[in-house]
Order: structure tokens, then sequence, then C-alpha cells
């Protein structure tokens, strides 16, 4: 994760976070972790937590290392917010259960 950690942000980083924010949860966890960049920094809760868009899925952590450390994310990602105009599209339950199953590996009923 250090190898991605930038200087400044994309010139739309707070809509990114916003798109990541508005994620459909899709695994939560009351799990705290420590900040893996600064060890000194408070710890993070629900560092397990899940959310996705149907097409991406992201750790509820990566908001607070984006918006701390700008760091870097995959261009295709990237491309795909933008195309989306910043609006997580509504996911599903049955894309929902999908990941969890294929993706995830979780046995859903």
């Amino acid at each position: 994760m250090r190898d991605s950690v930038k200087a400044t942000g994309e010139p739309d980083e707070a809509k990114i976070i916003a798109y990541l924010r508005n994620g459909a949860g899709i695994w939560s966890e009351m799990s705290a972790g420590p900040d893996v960049l600064d060890p000194d920094a408070p710890v993070l809760s629900g560092v397990g937590s899940l959310y996705t868009d149907g097409t991406w899925l992201w750790r509820q952590d990566l908001l607070y290392y984006l918006g701390t450390y700008h760091v870097c994310l995959p261009r295709d990602f990237l491309t795909h917010v933008r195309k989306a105009r910043y609006r997580v599209p509504a996911v599903p339950e049955t894309r929902l259960l999908e990941i969890l199953a294929r993706d995830l590996g979780i046995a859903v009923d």
C-alpha cells in the first residue's frame, strides 16, 4: 500500500470518496484495525466491511486511505466511476448474493 501513496489526490477525489461511501453494503464487520501506513494514527473501525457497486468491491477503510493518503486506484475503476457520473447504481439483491457466493465464497441459501 505504501507504494500507492501520492502527495495529492485526483482532482475529483471528493466525488470518488462520495461514490465509495454510497456503495451497497455487502458485508459488515464491527472489527477495528490500525492504519497500516501510520501506527500512531487512531484505530479505524469497520475495516473488514465490504461495499460494491455491482462491478467493483472495496473495503470500508479504502475511503480513509484515499482521503488521507491519496492512494492510487486502478485506472479502470476511476473510468468506471466517472462514466457513472459518480452515482452508484442500485445493486439488485440477486447480484449481491452472487458476489457473496461466487467472489467471496460465502454460502448463501
